[in-house]
């Protein structure tokens, strides 16, 4: 008797589906090789990305060419660069670098020791292994150098750490919104709740939504008495009707603010859920991303710490970014939630906040996956525009953005006489072409459509 071969798993099926993506794999290979450089970016780089040389400058040299063949011999030997010398260019008053085989070669040696330029790995461990480079008065410079004379490439591979880093991050943070927020609408929809003033009559969802409302009509009531008062402040008429008409207005406001506050405290506010987030959503939608962005860091000193400018990058990007999961997700909750399973749970007594975590959000798992991996690109554009503006990561921590804004100041000659300084846009191009083909091929193996 032929036993019956056993049924794969769907994990099995999912993996199978996605190695017949050639693209999606070889998008898979790139970031992994992308994120492990830019997670040990210390052992990859040759360099500190900051550090430079006052004597001999090295500004805008051009990258290294590495050679494989002795001149002396003819034959292969291990590679080898030359030092060289700088010049001024007396038509461009460009510096112009010359190999200096005077000097002799320096070998390419992996695996090299460099106590005196030290990094940590994970902000923990500390080392000083670099995977390649040379002994000194040699440089290396695989991508050329900036106009500071700082290596490009060692700065390209740290600025991935940032760029990279943002992309993840933000997208955690837009998904948690988006999935919380969304699945509070879909499954509350038709189920609204009073709002009521004091807040201990809050009850249920009231004492998430309750605060949250609140402070919304207390933000309106207080932007028409503003706006009000602004309008007066800045009215430049100073004769008796333009007086009139300025304290009219500013009764107005004054009025528009009372009546708010008055319906707020005296009556019940009749709040769905689904309304209210929906609503918030298309708001959002209806400002263009980057001028919403520009709008919120500039709330901000520009010379805040490096750090803290990273962490507000990122809530930025991610506090945007929500909408459109959040409407999605809606529309699955609204579907799952009408399921046999989901009603046999409520009949069981099942709270609400555990059908959700336990039946509902797991249900919207496969599109969660897949639009992850097509948003996270997204927020590396959104990282990189802001930083080519000045307004993202500032120094000393580097991004490939704020890299492609160091190469804009050169103006036309960056296309000219130095185009090595447009290697990060080259990686922004790359990390977002593999995450695409990444989340197509992911999209295609978890379709059940597609399991035959």
């Amino acid at each position: 008797m032929v036993s019956a071969a056993a049924s794969p798993t769907r994990t099995g099926l999912v993996l199978r589906q996605f190695r017949k993506h050639r693209l999606a794999v070889w998008g898979g290979r790139i970031l992994t090789v992308l994120y492990l450089m830019a997670a040990f970016a210390g052992f990859f780089s040759p360099y500190d990305p900051n550090f430079y040389e006052l004597y001999p400058p090295k500004g805008n040299h051009p990258p290294t060419p590495l050679h494989f063949v002795d001149p002396e011999t003819g034959r292969l030997s291990r590679p080898f660069v030359y030092a060289t010398k700088r010049t001024i260019d007396p038509v461009s008053l460009q510096p112009k670098y010359e190999e200096d085989p005077s000097q002799g070669k320096f070998y390419v040696r992996f695996f090299v020791r460099t106590p005196e330029h030290p990094y940590t790995i994970f902000k923990v461990f500390r080392a000083d292994l670099r995977l390649f480079g040379v002994d000194p008065p040699g440089r290396i410079f695989l991508m050329g150098t900036d106009n500071f004379g700082r290596d490009l490439f060692s700065r390209v591979v740290y600025g991935g750490q940032v760029s990279l880093t943002i992309g993840i991050l933000s997208a955690l943070v837009s998904f948690a919104l988006g999935l919380l927020l969304g699945g509070i609408a879909g499954y509350f929809s038709g189920r609204p709740f009073h709002l009521s003033l004091p807040p201990s009559r809050w009850r249920g969802l009231g004492l998430l939504l309750g605060p949250l409302s609140l402070l919304l009509w207390l933000g309106v009531a207080a932007s028409a008495l503003f706006l009000a008062l602004s309008f007066a402040r800045l009215s430049p008429g100073k004769d008796p009707f333009s007086l009139g008409i300025d304290a009219l207005v500013v009764l107005l406001g004054a009025l528009a603010a009372g009546a708010i506050l008055y319906r707020l405290f005296r009556e019940p506010i009749r709040l769905d859920p689904d309304d209210l987030i929906m609503r918030t959503v298309e708001i959002l939608a209806a400002i263009p991303s980057l001028f919403l962005l520009i709008s919120l860091r500039a709330v901000f000193p520009p010379n805040m710490d490096p750090l803290l400018t990273f962490y507000l990058v990122v809530g930025l990007l991610g506090f945007i970014g929500w909408g459109g999961l959040a409407r999605v997700v809606r529309g699955i909750v609204l579907s799952v939630r009408e399921m046999d399973y989901v009603q046999a749970a409520r009949a069981l007594g099942a709270s609400d906040g555990r059908i959700i975590a336990r039946h509902v959000l797991p249900a919207t798992a496969s599109y969660v996956i897949v639009s992850l991996s097509l948003t996270i690109p997204g927020f590396i554009r959104g990282e990189s525009g802001l930083s080519f503006l000045g307004l993202g990561v500032t120094e000393p921590y580097t991004s490939w953005g704020l890299l492609l804004q160091a190469a804009q100041q050169g103006g036309f000659a960056s296309f000219t006489d130095r185009p090595w300084v447009l290697w990060p846009g080259f990686f922004i191009f790359l990390s977002v072409l593999s995450w695409n083909f990444l989340g197509d091929g992911l999209r295609d193996a978890l379709d059940p459509r597609r399991k035959a």
